[in-house]
């Protein structure tokens, strides 16, 4: 083979090492963004038990208990730690609103969240925190929340445990058939 051959080969083999490095670019790019989605959901999903596991201390399980309820009996300060908590979810709910807006939470994850926010907005206590704070945010998020508020009708205070004991009750007759 002659030198000229060699040159001629030359270009051919730069094309074949860029197309290689660009495979092998686009193979990273995939992984971070898989590794990026994986974070999302992780601190999403740390955040949503953080709350849930707070909810587990007596005195704030009481006060969710009267503040979803909207009962009367509510004390200060259990009124104080239903509102915070509720900030708390008001602000996971922003959260999770501009992450799918922005295409960091996907479809599916999205609707769960929908699902679980109506059922929360269910609450006349929940709604009555809403219209405190919602001068506190801004634009489409307002629009969103309102919208569920507007869509979700109040729904009365369930007895959970009682409804809970039925349940058991009921999984325990079809256990026994």
């Amino acid at each position: 083979m002659s030198l000229p051959d060699l040159a001629s080969i030359g270009p051919f083999v730069s094309a074949i090492a860029v197309l290689v490095s660009i495979s092998y670019l686009s193979l990273q790019v995939r992984q971070a963004h898989r590794n990026q989605q994986a974070s999302i959901r992780l601190g999403r999903s740390t955040r949503i038990v953080d709350l849930f596991m707070r909810a587990t201390d007596p005195s704030v399980a009481d006060a969710l208990a009267n503040g979803i309820a909207g009962a009367d009996e509510i004390t200060s300060t259990q009124f104080q730690q239903f509102r915070y908590y509720c900030l708390a979810q008001i602000s996971h709910a922003e959260d999770s609103f501009y992450q799918h807006r922005d295409h960091l939470l996907n479809d599916a994850a999205f609707e769960t969240f929908v699902s679980a926010l109506k059922d929360w907005s269910r609450s006349s206590g929940v709604r009555a925190v809403w219209r405190r704070v919602r001068n506190a945010y801004a634009g489409e998020f307002v629009e969103f929340m309102d919208k569920i508020y507007a869509e979700t009708p109040i729904a009365p205070s369930i007895d959970v445990l009682a409804q809970w004991k039925a349940d058991v009750a009921a999984e325990k007759v079809l256990a026994a058939h």
